[in-house]
C-alpha cells in the first residue's frame, strides 16, 4: 500500500475552518475512490512526544492500493483545483511525501 502525505508546518498561517469545511469536502468518500484512493485522514498533530513544538499542525494521508491508482490520482485534473485551492488556507508550501507501508495491524 502507498501513502500520499501532505504535512503542513508549524508556525505558518493556516484556516483550519476553511480547511476542514471546504477545502476537504472536495475530497468527498465518493470522489476519493474514483480518483484511486481507498481512503483518507486528516490528523491535527497535538504534540511531539518529548514536549517540544511538533515539526507540523496537521497532516492529510491518501492511500492507494497501487503504485498505478497513486498515479493516476496524481494525473486526475481535480488534483489541479486542489493545489489551487490551498492559497485559500495556508501560506507555503506543504511537504509532501510519498510512502510504502511495509508492515501494518489494525485490530477489529
Amino acid at each position: 500500500m502507498l501513502v500520499l502525505t501532505f504535512h503542513y508546518k508549524q508556525g505558518i498561517p493556516f484556516d483550519e475552518a476553511y480547511y476542514l469545511n471546504t477545502h476537504v469536502a472536495l475530497l468527498s468518500k465518493k470522489t476519493v475512490l474514483e480518483m484511486g484512493a481507498t481512503k483518507y485522514e486528516v490528523k491535527k498533530v497535538l504534540s511531539s512526544a518529548d514536549g517540544t513544538t511538533p515539526r507540523y499542525s496537521f497532516i492529510f494521508s491518501l492511500y492507494f492500493e497501487t503504485k498505478e491508482a497513486l498515479e493516476s490520482f496524481i494525473s486526475n485534473p481535480v488534483v489541479q483545483e486542489l493545489k489551487d485551492d490551498v492559497a485559500n488556507y495556508y501560506v507555503g508550501e506543504q511537504d509532501i511525501y510519498i510512502e510504502e507501508v511495509v508492515a501494518s495491524f489494525q485490530g477489529e
